[in-house]
């Protein structure tokens, strides 16, 4: 008979945390849609990493972090920071710009199913028969959520581009993920909250020379106070503080717990579509279930057969 174990402090603050970022991280689909009707997708990525990179370089002193030294973190911070910032934030403004905003709330989740693929591939990481069951329940249901939306006078070339770019953003970041795994390998006291300023830092440059010199600053209604309220949110909520609240969640509770909640992502965010009038189809909300489920199978599959947990592999928003 299991016995009842009374919660620890830490244990309500790491679940307080998570609660915060994934509630932030829910609602940041629906904001970016709103940022989109005033700018373009590419600037949305650069005008929320900017000051996101700016809110992590001045906390890294508050908490006792601190950069990359040396030539070669300064590389792998560039490499990552291309995949898991520039890559997934502008397949995430892309994605749901084109392709809506519950639509880009699943497939961003959709990581594991690169990791597992990729993994396997290049690591040679073993899976199991449930991890290969949720990839193929899980691509089934992207496939249901795809096919069941063409047509029906939307502007299908658009739509597709923008799943395949929040699919793309999605590699990316199970690219980075799968490298941010061997750097901590490498070495086991990485600073990773240093490390992800960086990540940012290097994002913010890129995002904001290709923004101002693709679109200008004359695509943008910098006027709008909709916009910058939206922009607020993405940048120091979404992109630093939720950020900086899962990174402390994971020092007070097990890897495998934590992500299980980031699971509660595209589901929020597809309520949330619902409340604002957007409800999925029939056919498309059955799509998006069959996804999440094949994503929950694959990232828990090592645990539910007493494989070791492991680092959550579900990318934020």
């Amino acid at each position: 008979m299991r016995t009842w174990r009374t919660p620890t402090a830490g244990s309500l603050v790491g679940v307080s945390l998570l609660l915060f970022a994934v509630g932030v991280w829910s609602g940041s689909f629906r904001v970016t849609a709103e940022a989109a009707g005033h700018t373009s997708a590419i600037m949305i990525s650069a005008l929320r990493t900017a000051p996101a990179a700016l809110v992590l370089l001045i906390l890294l002193p508050i908490l006792g972090a601190r950069l990359p030294r040396g030539r070669r973190m300064w590389f792998w911070a560039f490499v990552t920071s291309m995949l898991m910032v520039v890559l997934f934030l502008e397949g995430l403004s892309e994605g749901t710009a084109r392709a809506g905003a519950a639509n880009a709330s699943v497939l961003a989740n959709t990581t594991p199913f690169f990791v597992l693929i990729l993994g396997w591939i290049f690591l040679k990481t073993k899976t199991n028969w449930l991890g290969i069951v949720g990839l193929l329940t899980g691509f089934a249901g992207v496939v249901l959520m795809v096919s069941s939306q063409l047509g029906g006078g939307r502007d299908t070339g658009d739509f597709v581009l923008g799943m395949v770019l929040a699919l793309l953003g999605a590699a990316g970041w199970g690219i980075g993920t799968l490298i941010m795994k061997w750097l901590i390998e490498q070495d086991p006291k990485i600073d990773l909250v240093g490390f992800t300023a960086a990540q940012f830092l290097i994002g913010a440059v890129v995002l904001l020379a290709l923004a101002f010199g693709i679109d200008g600053a004359s695509g943008t209604d910098w006027g709008s106070g909709e916009l910058w309220i939206s922009l607020a949110y993405l940048a120091f909520l979404a992109s630093a503080l939720a950020t900086l609240a899962f990174f402390g969640a994971l020092r007070r509770m097990d890897a495998t717990i934590a992500s299980a909640f980031l699971f509660l992502v595209p589901a929020g965010a597809i309520l949330i579509e619902i409340g604002f009038g957007n409800a999925p189809d029939a056919v498309v909300l059955i799509g998006m279930v069959f996804a999440i489920a094949g994503v929950a199978l694959v990232n828990f599959a090592p645990s539910l057969l007493g494989g070791n947990s492991r680092e959550p592999d579900s990318a934020p928003a």
